[in-house]
C-alpha cells in the first residue's frame, strides 16, 4: 500500500519559499523575492496548503504558475507607482518652467487677452501663483494667465 504525501507536490516550492528550510525569503535564488510583501506571500502559501485536498494535491507546475501570477500582480503595482511618481515629477517641472517664464516677463510690456473677450496692454509688475490656473501676470490692476499673453515687447 502506498502513502500519499499531501505536501509532496509542493515540497520543492515550499522549500524555495523558505518555510522549514531556514532560507531567507529575500534570497536572490528565490523567484518569489520580488513580491512587494513577502509576509503576504507566506500567508497565501499557508492558506493554500491548509485548503489543499490531500488526495488531489496541486501540481508543482500549477503552484509555480500561481506564484508567477502573484509576482506579476506585484510588479504591475510597482510599475503603477513608478508611473505616478514620474507624472508628478513631470508636472512639477512644467510648473517650474511656467513660473520661470512668468518671472522673466516682469518689467516687460505685454499684450494679453482677457476673459471678457478684449485685450490688455501694459507692463508686467509682478507674478501671482494661483494653484488652479498657474502663474498670473499682474498688469496694472488686471491679472492675466501666462497662456493668455499674445505679444511681448521691450
Amino acid at each position: 500500500m502506498s502513502t500519499i504525501n499531501p505536501l509532496g507536490a509542493t515540497s520543492a516550492a515550499t522549500s524555495a519559499a523558505g518555510t522549514g528550510s531556514g532560507a531567507s525569503a529575500s534570497s536572490s535564488s528565490n523567484p518569489l523575492a520580488s513580491l512587494a510583501n513577502p509576509q503576504e506571500f507566506l500567508q497565501l502559501l499557508v492558506a493554500q496548503l491548509q485548503n489543499q485536498d490531500p488526495l488531489n494535491p496541486t501540481s508543482g507546475t500549477q503552484f509555480i504558475s500561481q506564484t508567477a501570477q502573484m509576482t506579476e500582480a506585484a510588479m504591475v503595482d510597482q510599475l503603477v507607482g513608478i508611473e505616478k511618481q514620474s507624472l508628478s515629477a513631470t508636472q512639477q517641472a512644467a510648473s517650474s518652467q511656467q513660473l520661470s517664464a512668468s518671472a522673466s516677463l516682469i518689467g516687460k510690456q505685454v499684450t494679453a487677452s482677457v476673459a471678457s473677450g478684449g485685450s490688455v496692454t501694459g507692463v508686467v509688475s509682478g507674478v501671482t501663483v494661483d494653484p488652479t490656473t498657474g502663474p498670473m501676470l499682474d498688469i496694472g490692476s488686471t491679472q492675466v494667465a501666462l497662456s493668455a499673453v499674445q505679444q511681448v515687447s521691450g
